[in-house]
């Protein structure tokens, strides 16, 4: 296999995962820009922002763990004669492969939600201190 060949970006045919994934581009677009300092009231902005992509990323990551669980039983129901017949890591593997799309795509918005949660509590203690600067002077 050439791996030479394989792309930055998954090839999803699942619509739903798809469309899911296209939506977490936007919102990593975002978390990928940095805060403006200098600027204090555009951190509250930021911080508002930060705070309704955790809520949309939470929904994101439910539905998508939701998929992959009902994708896992179809997948176990459909195959369950052939898997019976396997060892333990092939049938594991097999499964994997054949959920490939499931386990990147929760992997992903799992990792994003974690991202923006630990800038969003960054972002609070910037605000904070720059609050506390202001009333000290």
């Amino acid at each position: 296999m050439d791996t030479t060949l394989i792309t930055e970006l998954p090839q999803l045919q699942n619509k739903t995962l798809f469309t899911l994934n296209r939506e977490a581009d936007g919102i990593q677009a975002f978390l990928s820009t940095p805060a403006t300092l200098e600027d204090p009231a555009s951190l509250t902005y930021r911080l508002n922002i930060l705070d309704s992509y955790l809520a949309r990323l939470s929904d994101m990551l439910c539905l998508a763990k939701s998929l992959k669980e009902y994708a896992t039983g179809v997948y176990l129901t459909e195959n369950e004669d052939r898997l019976s017949k396997l060892t333990a890591t092939i049938s594991n593997r097999m499964i994997k492969k054949a959920l490939y799309e499931f386990n990147i795509t929760v992997d992903r918005l799992d990792m994003m939600y974690s991202t923006a949660d630990h800038l969003a509590r960054d972002l609070q203690t910037q605000v904070s201190y720059i609050k506390q600067q202001m009333t000290m002077r």
